[in-house]
């Protein structure tokens, strides 16, 4: 039994990858402590930041959903 030698389609960019994670984790923490202490600085914006968030999750779930469907 031979291996083929050719590296497959999925692993070809995977450092690529992981880096884009990263920095969409980064872009995410920054956004959730920004929202955080804005929230904390202005109380009276915790009410469009909630719902805000609330419909951002909801999108979130769906786009979940959807790619898992795939």
């Amino acid at each position: 039994m031979t291996t083929d030698p050719t590296p497959r389609h999925d692993d070809e960019h995977q450092e690529l990858r992981q880096y884009v994670r990263l920095l969409a984790l980064g872009m995410v923490l920054l956004i959730v402590v920004a929202t955080v202490y804005l929230t904390y600085q202005h109380p009276a914006l915790g009410a469009p930041f909630s719902s805000g968030s609330t419909i951002a999750a909801a999108l979130v779930g769906l786009a979940g959903l959807t790619r898992g469907q795939r």
